[in-house]
């Protein structure tokens, strides 16, 4: 796979706003929710950590 490929795929760089638009359209109808409050108590603590 191309560097170019990845980047037309993934969001990357320093665009948060990008980054966030991709990761809640790609969670999905009901779960979205969910996936945002556990992100918020478990996910971003621990990466916090590293």
């Amino acid at each position: 796979m191309r560097p170019e490929d990845v980047a037309a795929s993934i969001p990357c760089g320093d665009d948060v706003e990008n980054v966030v638009e991709a990761a809640l359209v790609r969670i999905g109808g009901d779960h979205q929710e969910t996936v945002a409050d556990r992100a918020e108590k478990e996910l971003l603590p621990a990466l916090r950590e590293l």
